[in-house]
Parts: structure tokens; C-alpha cells; sequence
């Protein structure tokens, strides 16, 4: 019997972690994923200092008890609500945790500590709750991508499409990775699926110059997609074990004249899928804080959708 899957989902405040829940909630099968909501509280010290009896009225010093209440009541109706937009769509009431603990190395590193503890995905917004608005990923978001190699962190844009999902495939070992994760955690089978692997050009040298003559550049790709086309069928194979319609997977060749990350960015647009998934480096090995550069640049672009770093 399948284990259920277990999410971890940080909780702000904000409307990007509102909407990593709502995102959340229409993504993952209500019938076998578990959700912790963890909510990282501030601590408040009592060397801020505390309003005692004897104060007179004009006393700068803050009571901290009542501060302490009013942000715990605070508290309690964000969780309330985020775990009310999971029951609202058939998550039971014991699949729901509510998790708030004091701040004790940061929000990021905090969530990053729980997240090993047999989680199968971190879930945040984008942004959180004192950022600006016009800053693609935030701090915390970005914190968890790049120091965390397990498990998958999901970062949630701005109201995603929960329905189709495209998959950034090259053939490597974290590619396939990103196919294990998509094909466990996705829940619906009938989703269209784009597996995507972008063709890389070789069009000139660091001079500028054409390297390839017209006909040469179209056998280099030509010969590319033959390289690939054993390695997507295994990819396929995969989704198809895992329950997955034939009928609903489709593999998408294009070529990256700009760049991979605007070629997947814009493969997912075109197929209107809200969920990219990436793994977190690629056959070339590049490593940006654990995070491939490609990897890193989907991240960036993509900010309407949700993107998996697996």
C-alpha cells in the first residue's frame, strides 16, 4: 500500500503563502497527502519592555503580554484559514497539521530544518509577507531553493493553473528525479504532461562567428533530438507505469535560439500549463548554491506559475 505523501507548506500571512495552500489544495489528491502548515513566529524578548501596573499613562514601554496575544490571535485566524482551504476541498481535518514555533535561526532556515523531517515537499509563496510586491522571488523562497537538496521545493506564483504540467527533461540524473516527483505527488492522472527538451543551438564562437554553416547547424539539431529521443521514452515509460493516460503526454522538442529557461518558460505558456518541473542541475553540471542555472532563470521568468526544483 502507497504511503501517503506529506507536504510542508510555510505560512506568513501573505497572499503568495495563501496562495502556495490554495495552489496546494486543487494540486494534490486530498485522499493521500498530508499537509503541516508552519507558521515561524517572531520572538519577542521582555528586555523590549513591559508596561507594569505602576506605569502612568504616559509610559512608552509596551506590554508585551498583550502584544503576545494579539499576534497569537493573529496567528491562529491566518492557520484557521489556510487549513479551511483544504477541508473546503476534501482534506480531512486529521490530514491538517497546524505547526508554530519561536524563531530560532531564521524563517528560512527553520522551515529548511523541519522539511528533512520525512516531508516529501516544501511549498512557499513567492513572496512573503513585508516584501514588495514587485520583487519576483523573496528572501525565504529563495533561501529554501538554494539550501535545500531534499526534499523538492515547490515556489508558488502568482495564482497558477493547478491543471497542466510541463517537465524540463535533458536527459540527466536530476530530470529524472523531477519525473519521479511529478509522477508521485500529482495525484490526477488524466493532467496533460509536456516533457519538454529544449535543442541547444551551436550557432556561434566567442567572436561572434558562425561556426556551423546552415546545413551543419541543422544536423547538429537533428542529431540532438535523435540523442534525446531514447531518453524521453524512458521518461515516458516512467509516467506511464505511474498511472499516467498516454493520450495526455506530449513531448515538446524545441529549439533554444535564446535561451532554455525562455524556451520552457514559453512551452509552458503555449501549452497552458501552470507547474513547471525542473531538476535542480542538468548534464552540465552547473551549480549555483545547489541549483543549476537554468534552473535558477525558470524560477525568475516563470512568475505567474508554480515551479518545482526536484
Amino acid at each position: 500500500m502507497q504511503r501517503d505523501n506529506k507536504l510542508l507548506i510555510g505560512i506568513d500571512g501573505s497572499e503568495s503563502a495563501k496562495g502556495a495552500v490554495a495552489y496546494a489544495a486543487k494540486f494534490h489528491d486530498p485522499q493521500n497527502t498530508r499537509v503541516t502548515l508552519m507558521h515561524v513566529m517572531e520572538t519577542m524578548t521582555d528586555d523590549m519592555g513591559i508596561a507594569g501596573a505602576s506605569q502612568g499613562p504616559d509610559s512608552r514601554a509596551i506590554d508585551l503580554n498583550a502584544v503576545r496575544t494579539r499576534m497569537m490571535d493573529g496567528i491562529e485566524r491566518i492557520m484557521t484559514e489556510a487549513t479551511d482551504i483544504l477541508t473546503s476541498v476534501g482534506f480531512a481535518e486529521d490530514a491538517v497539521k497546524v505547526m508554530v514555533q519561536q524563531r530560532e535561526k531564521g524563517v528560512a532556515r527553520d522551515l529548511m530544518a523541519e522539511a528533512v523531517r520525512g516531508y516529501d515537499a516544501v511549498l512557499v509563496g513567492r513572496r512573503g509577507m513585508n516584501e514588495p510586491t514587485d520583487i519576483i522571488v523573496g528572501s525565504t523562497a529563495y533561501r529554501l531553493v538554494s539550501g535545500i537538496d531534499y526534499p523538492p521545493v515547490v515556489v508558488v506564483g502568482d495564482q497558477p493553473d493547478p491543471g497542466h504540467v510541463l517537465i524540463g527533461f535533458d536527459g540527466s540524473e536530476d530530470a529524472f528525479k523531477g519525473i519521479a516527483c511529478a509522477a508521485r505527488l500529482m495525484g490526477r492522472p488524466d493532467r496533460k504532461i509536456v516533457l519538454c527538451h529544449v535543442v541547444g543551438s551551436m550557432t556561434s564562437s566567442p567572436d561572434g562567428q558562425n561556426i556551423l554553416t546552415p546545413e551543419e547547424q541543422g544536423k547538429w539539431i537533428d542529431n540532438s533530438r535523435s540523442r534525446m529521443e531514447a531518453f524521453l521514452g524512458d521518461a515516458r515509460k516512467q509516467l506511464l507505469e505511474a498511472g499516467f493516460d498516454s493520450n495526455h503526454i506530449i513531448v515538446e522538442m524545441p529549439e533554444g535560439k535564446i535561451s532554455r529557461a525562455v524556451s520552457i518558460t514559453r512551452t509552458a505558456e503555449n501549452n497552458g500549463c501552470g507547474t513547471i518541473v525542473v531538476g535542480r542541475r542538468g548534464l552540465t553540471m552547473i551549480k549555483d548554491f545547489l541549483m543549476g542555472r537554468v534552473s535558477l532563470k525558470i524560477l525568475h521568468r516563470a512568475h505567474k506559475m508554480a515551479v518545482w526544483i526536484a
